[in-house]
């Protein structure tokens, strides 16, 4: 991987962040920064990984739900006496046995301003949304469990749906939590600073422009997944469950099933994928834990994939109203943008995308501004998180208008960008929506791309080739925030969780160091990355730390692994954490040695005499020293374990430049992407390998969301017409173009070892560069593009569209 290095070699030496200290490791720079072969590879690659329907236990039994086949229907009967009746059928619950049972699903990040919705496991008097869960049975398996959903006797009322959020704002509309809310409106949600009107009348050019925006779902290769095990005279809820936030998910139960959280332990071992959608709990869980209660067996649910297009949270749609006032110089004077979300029928665990609001003015040097989202209610599953949380979809909206307002003002759409780029010498800065940027170079990863991609050449290259296409390139830079501000950012917007990590290292008697951290492994690469940052600052080897991850029995109480967040935080507290523990054990090992700590150091496997290796002990015999008690000094404690907490003091925001080559026949609008480069900036890079895995990956989501998938509902039935892998367009191997990766590496001044999220950053600019690329080959019929996804069926259009306009037709 090429990488542009700046700025590092000090921290990497220790004389940053607290690690200058004369003990320090002598080969920390081996570790951070290396791209270390990942710990998870050997048992994934083996078939050894452990997902939850690996987990199997005596006279476990299975549960499948009965989903509601109407966008919106009143309930007036269920008829369970045949299901009850067939042989194998152990337990049916109906709504409002559930209702008695537990509470409505809690949500961690509500929407400021809005009501709790009365969401609960089972639909009550009516059903909002086509797939939502009415009826639940558990049988001895589960093709038992399916045919007995057959017999369930279920007489619905259909009702009037609402499947776009500007008919359910319309007057009139039918109101879909009538008890709660006046409209469908659930919140509205508004930032500002300076004077944007003003400035818009001031500017000698406005552009605006309507984009919108596809629903789409995250398809990680494991669908949700539960078992639930209760033991009666324990009082013990056990849960395998396949979910990003284990710590949460306890909570969350908890609070539903009304049980005391000292009941409940969360396992998640492996995680075959989360991309945020499995973040908090949904009623399928509590389900399953109900009938595990009654039972007194376990029960086991495994969502298939069909049921998993209509039930599991969706992630994006949007509608954006962007505005944009500059001066005939170039000058970027104010933005504007009123977006609303399409929620669905409930607000999920975490709801409504918020992002975009934070980064709206993406990486330019703008005062005035304002932005305020309209979270709406529609008879569609609900939307929850999902990877890029808001960015991939502001982003789009901005950067597509950026290259709008530079043709209007016959400027380069590169030299636009930079001319109204922030630069180093204006950081910290305060955004309208009141984010504060932390450091960064926008202008050296613009440039970057742009030489990487050849665009002068392009630029003054005729666009059409020999064979009739005409070729277009187009650029999309961003910014991506990682990380929370605080707990009392947090608290401040009503949500439910920290922004702290924490870990527990504990020295074991073969010399090794056990890691223990609530974090599940879901292909993100944290194991490689908690031990190699252990490693280094302990100084002993990579291989000696043990990774044990997603259980809460084991683990000290943290968030979990989501808003590209993990490593900004867990960096803080695995160093306090492994520097108490290096300090304790190198205290014992120089008493041991009758040597003054100062002038004793862990080497790999031993602690020896500076200058002296040959007086050295093995770490593991100082370790069992500490674990009995046994030959320490006096006044030392036995046992060597750490427990830290750290929440970092801020967000980092990460940034960078994509361009993409595109070729496009005029006559049909086929299209193709030639060439994707893309410049990016996560800080500190611990483990370059996990860097490129992640933004490959992201970068793959992003162009599949931008150029195919859509789950897109019938507007006169309500109906879900895309829920299957023949209908749903993700990419395969075969549809990605060549990717090129660039990296420079700007410490953030606000967090451990100067380190930036990297997660998500993928997903962000893939839509409006591939957008640009179109529109600038396309520059002599004025196509304008304004909605995801881009098909060749959408370019045909906006090409005809155009020659329509152009003609007077």
């Amino acid at each position: 991987m090429n990488r542009v290095v700046e700025n590092l070699e000090a921290r990497r030496d220790g004389e940053a962040e607290g690690l200058d200290r004369a003990d320090a490791p002598p080969f920390r720079h081996r570790l951070i920064g290396a791209p270390i072969p990942r710990k998870e590879d050997d048992r994934l690659l083996r078939g050894d990984g452990r997902f939850t329907d690996d987990v199997e236990f005596a006279h476990q039994l299975e549960m499948a739900v009965g989903r509601c086949p109407f966008p919106h229907a009143r309930i007036r009967s269920i008829d369970i006496s045949q299901a009850r009746a067939l042989a194998g059928v152990k337990h049916i619950l109906i709504g409002p046995e559930v209702r008695r049972a537990s509470g409505p699903l809690t949500v961690l990040r509500p929407v400021p301003g809005a009501p709790q919705l009365p969401y609960y496991a089972l639909a009550q008097e009516r059903a909002l949304h086509e797939g939502q869960p009415v009826v639940s049975v558990v049988a001895t398996s589960r093709a038992v469990a399916e045919d007995a959903i057959e017999l369930v006797d279920i007489d619905y009322e259909p009702l009037p749906h609402l499947s776009d959020a500007l008919d359910a704002l319309a007057e009139g509309s039918p109101v879909l939590h009538p008890d709660v809310l006046p409209s469908n409106l659930l919140a509205s949600n508004k930032d500002r600073s300076g004077d944007p009107e003003g400035r818009m009348a001031e500017a000698d050019t406005v552009i605006e422009g309507r984009f919108r925006i596809n629903r789409v779902t995250a398809l990680p290769m494991e669908a949700r997944a539960i078992v639930a095990v209760w033991r009666p005279g324990a009082r013990e809820l056990t849960v395998h469950a396949s979910t990003q936030v284990p710590h949460l998910v306890r909570k969350q139960l908890a609070e539903c099933l009304r049980i005391d959280e000292g009941c409940i332990r969360v396992i998640a071992s492996d995680v075959g994928g989360g991309f945020g959608q499995k973040l908090g709990i949904c009623p399928e869980d509590i389900l399953a834990c109900l009938h595990a209660m009654a039972l007194r067996r376990p029960v086991k649910w495994i969502e298939d994939r069909l049921e998993y297009f209509r039930a599991s949270t969706h992630g994006r749609e949007a509608i954006h109203d962007f505005r944009i006032g500059a001066r005939a110089d170039g000058q970027i004077l104010a933005m504007t943008n009123i977006y609303r979300t399409d929620l669905g029928a409930w607000n999920s665990s975490f709801g409504s995308a918020q992002l975009s609001s934070v980064v709206f003015t993406g990486p330019y040097k703008v005062a005035d501004g304002s932005v305020e989202r309209q979270v709406v209610l529609t008879n569609k599953t609900p939307i929850g998180a999902y990877r890029g949380y808001g960015q991939p979809e502001v982003n789009f909206a901005l950067e597509v208008l950026i290259d709008r307002l530079a043709r209007r003002l016959r400027y380069d759409p590169l030299e636009f960008r930079a001319r109204n780029m922030l630069r180093p010498e204006d950081f910290p800065w305060k955004t309208p929506s009141g984010a504060v940027y932390d450091s960064g170079d926008y202008l050296r990863t613009l440039r970057m791309a742009a030489e990487a991609v050849g665009y002068q050449a392009h630029r003054a290259s005729p666009k059409r080739r020999k064979d009739g296409r005409l070729v277009g390139i187009g650029l999309s830079s961003f910014v991506e925030r990682t990380g929370y501000a605080s707990a009392r950012f947090l608290a401040n917007r009503g949500s439910k969780f920290g922004a702290h990590e924490s870990v527990t290292l504990r020295a074991n008697r073969s010399g090794g160091i056990d890691l223990y951290t609530g974090v599940s492994t879901f292909g993100q690469g944290n194991e490689t990355a908690f031990a190699q940052l252990c490693a280094g600052i302990l100084g002993v080897e990579y291989d000696a730390i043990h990774v044990h991850a997603g259980d809460t029995g084991a683990s000290p109480l943290n968030t979990g692994a989501f808003a590209s967040r993990t490593l900004i935080a867990a960096a803080g507290a695995l160093r306090e954490a492994a520097q108490s523990l290096r300090d304790k054990t190198i205290r014992i090992g120089a008493w041991a040695l009758d040597a003054a700590a100062r002038d004793v150091e862990i080497a790999g496997t031993v602690l020896r005499l500076r200058g002296d290796p040959g007086r050295s002990m093995a770490l593991s015999e100082i370790f069992t020293r500490a674990i009995l008690g046994q030959g320490i000094p006096a006044g030392e404690t036995p046992g060597l374990e750490a427990t830290a907490h750290f929440e970092p003091p801020a967000a980092a925001f990460s940034f960078g430049t994509a361009a993409a080559v595109v070729s496009v026949d005029p006559e049909t609008g086929e299209f193709s992407v030639e060439r994707f480069v893309m410049v990016h900036d996560c800080g500190t890079v611990v483990n370059p390998a996990l860097v490129e895995g992640q933004v490959r990956g992201a970068l793959v989501q992003g162009l599949g969301a931008a150029l195919g998938e859509e789950l897109r509902y019938d507007k006169e039935t309500g109906q879900l017409v895309s829920g299957s892998m023949l209908d749903y367009l993700a990419p395969t191997a075969a549809d990605v173009p060549p990717i090129e990766l660039l990296h420079t590496e700007v410490p953030s001044p606000v967090t451990t070892l100067g380190i930036r999220g990297v997660g998500e950053v993928g997903t962000i600019p893939p839509g409006a560069a591939v957008a640009n690329a179109l529109c600038d080959a396309l520059a002599a019929y004025g196509v304008e593009i304004s909605e995801l996804p881009i098909t060749p069926e959408s370019v045909w259009r906006a090409i005809a569209a155009s020659s329509a306009c152009s003609s007077g037709a």
